[in-house]
């Protein structure tokens, strides 16, 4: 599967939701979606809000990503 190429200019506001949407398939093909639904249940079992975690998931690829020397995601 190939990565869709941007649609939309920098600052459309729509370029967030395409970047996320073309990223989205290839990133969930890599990743075990098992471990991430098990971290996402622990977390919201401990109290954090669905947003929260979502959140939280968003910022640790981009962590991992950069660890890996891709730059800011």
């Amino acid at each position: 599967m190939r990565i869709a190429s941007p649609r939309s200019a920098e600052d459309d506001e729509q370029r967030e939701a395409e970047w996320r949407e073309a990223l989205r398939d290839q990133f969930l093909d890599k990743v075990s979606s098992n471990e991430m639904y098990a971290i996402a249940q622990e977390a919201l079992a401990a109290g954090w809000g669905l947003q929260e975690v979502q959140r939280a998931i968003d910022a640790l690829v981009e962590d991992k990503a950069r660890e890996a020397g891709a730059g800011s995601c």
